[in-house]
């Protein structure tokens, strides 16, 4: 299956779920490093209208011209300005800080969709 672009991110087409609504994208977990929550295969439904990370949560975000899906968790700065801590859940603590005017946030992960097969 090909991948559609978007303005913004890189949207999945998904046969198991309707086309997203306007506002919302597709993407497909193409890795293990935030397993046992998502893994792959899982399809995440990603609301593009969030594009600032205010609270902890899973975002889409872009790193070094990359989109990839990482929890992030709010935490004080220098200055009293907030900094991110970005990391996957199979490697809390292989995660690392970013300020906040290099946090890219392409959108909030809403839901997941779990395609696993059973054998």
């Amino acid at each position: 299956m090909s991948t559609q672009p978007h303005p913004q991110i890189q949207s999945y087409p998904s046969p198991v779920l309707m086309p997203p609504p306007n506002g919302q994208a597709y993407v497909l977990v193409r890795d293990n490093l935030n397993a046992p929550t998502f893994e792959i295969g899982d399809v995440l439904q990603v609301d593009l209208s969030v594009v600032r990370c205010r609270w902890d949560g899973v975002y889409v975000i872009e790193l070094n011209g990359r989109q990839i899906v990482r929890r992030v968790q709010v935490r004080p700065g220098k200055n009293g300005r907030p900094s991110f801590y970005v990391f996957t859940t199979s490697n809390r603590d292989l995660g690392f800080f970013v300020e906040l005017d290099d946090l890219i946030v392409l959108g909030e992960v809403k839901t997941v969709c779990c395609v696993r097969s059973v054998s």
